[in-house]
């Protein structure tokens, strides 16, 4: 990623009106923002997106300042041409998302228009509500954070889940951004998906 560019967007994103920090389906929760016990931040909690994750905290920002995904990489998430949703649930207060996060940032940095991201953020219960899954995904059982879960589109328009990367890149040395390229890679390969 250009560090210019980054060092811009940022800039013009930190520098916009205060952003709602938590998003919830209307009289679910208390008024006012929902706190994390452990660090008194305020929390991300239900669905988000990705300006709004580099607003919340400094370490998506700092990280996403240092990821580096080659163009070979950018190229084969930009090839992928069959309809998918990428789901991923993270928390906010999660080191592995902070870290693991900004990959995907990067990668949509060049967004592809057949690979839909949603983004559901979630307290230290790890607990999400069956309404705030994107219509037409089934819920997923969660237990670690973060959980990429990616469907594939079908006829009429239902999701079928046809892979996750949980917490961590599979392989041994293997970025986040390697990881969900191979995935969608491997999703749109599939017979019969």
């Amino acid at each position: 990623m250009d560090t210019a560019f980054l060092a811009v967007a940022t800039t013009a994103l930190l520098a916009q009106q205060p952003v709602a920090v938590m998003v919830h389906p209307s009289g679910t929760l208390p008024a006012g923002p929902l706190l994390d016990p452990r660090d008194g931040q305020a929390l991300l909690v239900g669905e988000t997106t990705a300006k709004v994750i580099l607003v919340h905290r400094a370490a998506y920002r700092d990280n996403l300042a240092k990821v580096k995904v080659n163009a070979k990489l950018k190229a084969r998430w930009s090839a992928i041409r069959q309809p998918l949703t990428l789901v991923v649930v993270f928390g906010s207060w999660c080191a592995d998302s902070q870290y693991h996060l900004p990959y995907l940032l990067a990668l949509e940095a060049d967004p592809n228009p057949f690979i839909e991201v949603r983004y559901l953020g979630v307290n230290r219960d790890k607990k999400l509500d069956s309404e705030a899954w994107p219509k037409g995904v089934e819920p997923q059982a969660l237990h670690r954070v973060p959980t990429f879960y990616l469907f594939a589109t079908q006829p009429f328009g239902s999701q079928k889940l046809v892979g996750t990367v949980v917490e961590n890149p599979p392989r041994e040395g293997q970025s986040m951004a390697e990881a969900l390229v191979e995935l969608v890679e491997a999703a749109v390969k599939a017979p019969g998906r």
